[in-house]
């Protein structure tokens, strides 16, 4: 047998000493058709994940029919987060300034370069109850200035942090960071206080004392104002939920109209979703609101005034209601509980809707379309006020050239009030500007700077003529610690 040495026949030569020494390491293969095929996967899969998020994000939105509603929420939880999160970042950051910031503007991209700088107007003999955020005080307050040399005549600073520490958070809600609180349309009673809101507490404070006299807590929010026998009228939240399939699914908000005796007892406080339903008017919203119904607001009022007089038209203590995102006025009867005038546009999204005489109203025209909750889409370059005739059932914008002039442009809030001299004053809320007309011209306009960088906000300001503000100036001016 013949037996073979494969080691032998296989022997390896030896390299050489030069071959030996060298320590150059091997060639490397790199596999890119591998990688490739990996960066290629993971797009997909990113691709696949952002499109998933944004149907889902959108079905819930629109309609929601093929996902539970704890799908919903889950749906939205997640694409609120950066919000969230953002959000988070903004109070952390509050913090660590003195400042109200988020109550400012920045100057840069607010102003506009037709704006106007004119206070005080010697010729102006009304005054105007300041409501805004001050340089000074470094908050929101409310004073009370006499138009014709710029005089403070009374200068309210509420306690927020008192008065935050008396607010509770209501269902669903968040408490709001005390930076943030605003003393919202403030009315001045004979005596020298003011009531004013929140946007979650109804408060009557004195000028002797930076505590509220009282506090209704989680109650009122918008407008403020007195009806015929000093009962204060305002706008709440209602959770009498009435007969509709699902309502109680819906987590939807129902405003309620209240009215207040002056000593802060809650007299009434009715559903406004249920008036609309008693009238037959609850297609109204139901069918064709324009809220965002996700957000659970296809109502949204946001003025309430009280008829001081009977005219052929309405009755003493009739109300005249606005419905913000049904773009609605109603004239509403309590003692009957009628519904007894409505009418949607020409204005669009409007606030400050007001008696003018016994046959004529006027609407503050945002004149604007909602896209979302906090997105509008302007359809002209300037917010109008407009005058609605019962007589003629025809509307006018009898201010219409001097606006396009000044170009008021608020989105989301704003007053005007044509006065019983024929002008026009307007707070141009989310600009911090105020302006006051004659009938065919500016008579004043004062900004609300705050410093060289920034402007403030402003709270829902009043103009009050001489016989408006005597009572409760003499009582002021009588009241020592006024001073």
């Amino acid at each position: 047998m013949i037996i073979y040495n494969s080691c032998a026949m296989t022997a390896p030569e030896l390299p050489s000493v030069s071959e030996a020494t060298s320590h150059t390491p091997p060639a490397r293969i790199v596999n890119w058709e591998f990688w490739v095929w990996v960066g290629c996967i993971l797009v997909l899969t990113l691709g696949v994940a952002v499109v998933g998020a944004a149907w889902a994000a959108r079905h819930t939105l629109i309609s929601g029919e093929r996902l539970s509603v704890a799908q919903q929420k889950a749906v939205l939880a997640v694409a609120s987060f950066p919000g969230t999160m953002r959000d988070a970042l903004q109070e952390f950051m509050w913090q660590f300034s003195d400042d109200p910031l988020p109550l400012l503007m920045e100057r840069a991209a607010t102003e506009k370069p037709y704006w106007v700088r004119h206070f005080p107007e010697p010729t102006d003999p009304g005054y105007l109850l300041f409501s805004g955020v001050d340089a000074k005080a470094k908050q929101s307050i409310v004073e009370l200035i006499r138009i014709s040399d710029g005089k403070s005549m009374a200068r309210w600073v509420p306690d927020w942090k008192h008065i935050l520490s008396n607010t509770h958070a209501a269902k669903g809600k968040t408490l709001p960071n005390i930076k943030t609180l605003r003393a919202i349309h403030p009315i001045l009673m004979s005596n020298g206080d003011i009531v004013f809101n929140n946007s979650y507490s109804l408060i009557r404070m004195s000028i002797c004392e930076s505590k509220p006299l009282w506090q209704l807590d989680n109650l009122s929010h918008h407008s403020i104002e007195l009806d015929s026998k000093g009962y204060i009228i305002t706008l709440s939240k209602s959770d009498q939920l009435f007969p509709i399939a699902n309502w109680d699914q819906l987590e939807w908000e129902d405003d309620s109209l209240a009215k207040i005796s002056p000593s802060g007892v809650i007299v009434q406080n009715s559903s406004f979703a249920k008036i609309l339903l008693n009238n037959n008017l609850n297609a109204l919203f139901l069918g064709i609101g324009g809220g965002d119904y996700k957000s659970g607001d296809p109502i949204h009022l946001n003025q309430i005034t009280p008829a001081l007089m009977d005219s052929e038209f309405w009755k003493k203590d009739d109300l005249l209601i606005s419905s913000r995102f049904l773009s609605t006025v109603f004239l509403y009867r309590p003692s009957t509980d009628k519904i007894i005038w409505y009418q949607t546009g020409p204005w669009m999204n409007q606030h400050s809707v007001e008696f003018l005489d016994n046959h004529r109203i006027s609407v503050f025209n945002n004149n604007n379309v909602v896209r979302r909750p906090t997105d509008f889409v302007k359809v002209e370059d300037h917010n109008t006020v407009m005058v609605y005739d019962f007589n003629t059932g025809q509307t006018i914008e009898p201010f219409k050239l001097l606006l396009s002039e000044a170009k008021p442009q608020t989105t989301s809030e704003g007053r005007a009030r044509i006065l019983p001299d024929g002008g026009l004053f307007i707070e141009e809320t989310n600009y911090g500007r105020l302006l006051r007309f004659s009938k065919d011209k500016l008579l004043w306009s004062l900004v609300n700077d705050n410093s060289k960088k920034n402007i403030g906000i402003l709270s829902w300001s009043r103009y009050l003529t001489q016989s408006e503000v005597r009572d409760s100036l003499y009582a002021i001016e009588s009241n020592k610690c006024g001073k």
